[in-house]
């Protein structure tokens, strides 16, 4: 049902129809509630504070950023939500845990004449002031066509996913199924979900190897998932499969690593791009509607490619493994989040 309306969103977008305003203007500045579903995975920690940095930048327009994180529980968020309500805020964006159960809340705060933006796992219903949608599907498509491409469409596979149940994780699965499917001799002979975390995904992977000593292609939805497929792999002395990512720092630099020392030159790679700075369209949209001026019901952000020709010019070797590339802080705040 949500690819229909992804698609239908795509179709409105191209023509320019997703145009609308938020009634009448409100006197600035304003309070923002910043409710998100949990903190672990390190492109969520830089994201908040591209959110923390943006508020700054702008304290004519907001008087105070209210962050609130669920610890990826459900039920709290929706509490968070409410909390956020209760206390008046003029406009609450949203990176939801699920797409559908945040409903009952986000149509609270929407009958109370609260802006509601979310973005990056959006809450799917049309009582909602406005949602900034990351291609995820595109995302997990780019990845599969890449990866079938360089295996010539056969062989054995392992499927790293990130959070169940968020729509991140859920089209960036159906975006690489749609490519899978059409291939009857690749085979998926294990899928996981690891959170998107480091750790995680190290614990699995090494079990994995036991099991599966020959996997000609690991699929990986990214964040520090693909890194630690990787190192697991090199730690056991093991030649790495071809294996996708994300514009991980430590990822990219683990690539690097691989290409450079010319042990593996049949080994390589692909990340997609998916900007932590994306909070920061959501906050542009909750002010202009704040204002009363004209925005985009839907935002679209669309995916960059990292490959082995552009890898140089994204790696940060002078930056810890948990920096994400596609930021907007200045290096400034970028040393000192990532200082040593």
């Amino acid at each position: 049902m949500f690819k229909k309306v992804f698609v239908l969103i795509l179709v409105l977008l191209f023509v320019g129809l997703i145009f609308t305003t938020f009634g009448s203007a409100k006197e600035g500045p304003f309070t923002i509630g910043f409710s998100h579903y949990g903190i672990g995975a390190t492109w969520r920690v830089q994201m908040v504070e591209e959110a923390r940095y943006f508020a700054a930048q702008h304290k004519d327009l907001i008087k105070e950023l209210i962050v609130i994180s669920a610890d990826y529980d459900v039920s709290r968020q929706i509490s968070d939500i409410e909390d956020l309500i209760v206390k008046k805020v003029d406009a609450i964006i949203i990176s939801a845990s699920s797409p559908t159960a945040l409903i009952p809340a986000v149509d609270k705060a929407m009958a109370t004449g609260i802006v509601v933006v979310s973005f990056d796992d959006i809450v799917e219903t049309d009582n909602i002031t406005a949602n900034v949608i990351g291609d995820n599907l595109g995302f997990g498509r780019v990845q599969a066509e890449w990866l079938v491409n360089k295996l010539g469409g056969k062989g054995d596979v392992i499927t790293f996913n990130g959070t169940a149940g968020t729509s991140c994780d859920n089209e960036r699965r159906e975006g690489a199924y749609s490519v899978f499917d059409k291939y009857p001799n690749i085979k998926i002979v294990q899928e996981v979900w690891a959170d998107w975390d480091y750790a995680e995904a190290k614990r699995v992977m090494e079990s994995l190897l036991a099991a599966y000593p020959k996997i000609d292609g690991i699929w990986s939805q990214g964040g520090a998932m693909s890194e630690a497929v990787l190192k697991s792999y090199l730690e056991q002395k093991m030649v790495p499969p071809p294996t996708t990512g994300e514009n991980n720092n430590g990822f990219l630099k683990a690539w690097k690593g691989i290409r450079d020392s010319g042990k593996y030159p049949n080994f390589d790679s692909i990340a997609i791009t998916y900007p932590t700075w994306m909070v920061d369209t959501a906050l542009e949209v909750a002010l202009d509607a704040l204002a009363g001026r004209v925005f985009k019901k839907i935002t679209f952000i669309p995916i960059l490619t990292i490959t082995s020709e552009t890898l140089d010019q994204n790696v940060r070797a002078d930056l810890p493994d948990s920096f994400w590339c596609g930021t907007k802080l200045p290096e400034d705040i970028i040393k000192k989040l990532y200082e040593r």
